[in-house]
């Protein structure tokens, strides 16, 4: 039966994005961080970073998708968190918990096409 079950709802894509977060909570809130969004899907991501946000924390991503001006925004848990020390950043698996819904079909169309291309 465990095999039956799907680890993530949406499919994802590899890609290579620009992204800033906050991490809510944090004594520096005001502080915004850099980092890369390496694989994107309607509900989530995987965004690698120097900064470390931990595990079961809630942060708040801005990033655009090409071919679309609209700048997303989204909420997210960070599900999973790791550091990579060959690459001296850390891995972080983030759930979108609140994003729009116009932002997630722009998500929605991009990773089609991209999944397209990557086939």
């Amino acid at each position: 039966m465990a095999e039956n079950l799907r680890r993530r709802q949406f499919s994802r894509a590899a890609v290579s994005l620009a992204a800033q977060f906050k991490i809510e909570n944090d004594s520096a809130t005001s502080v915004s961080h850099e980092g890369e969004i390496v694989d994107l899907g309607e509900g989530g991501m995987r965004l690698v970073s120097r900064s470390h946000a931990p595990a079961r924390s809630t942060v708040r991503v801005g990033f655009k998708v090409p071919g679309n001006p609209r700048d997303i925004r989204a909420r997210g848990r960070v599900v999973l968190s790791f550091y990579s020390a060959p690459e001296d950043k850390y891995h972080h698996g983030v759930a979108f918990t609140s994003i729009d819904r116009e932002d997630r079909e722009t998500i929605a169309e991009f990773v089609e096409t991209q999944t397209a291309h990557q086939a």
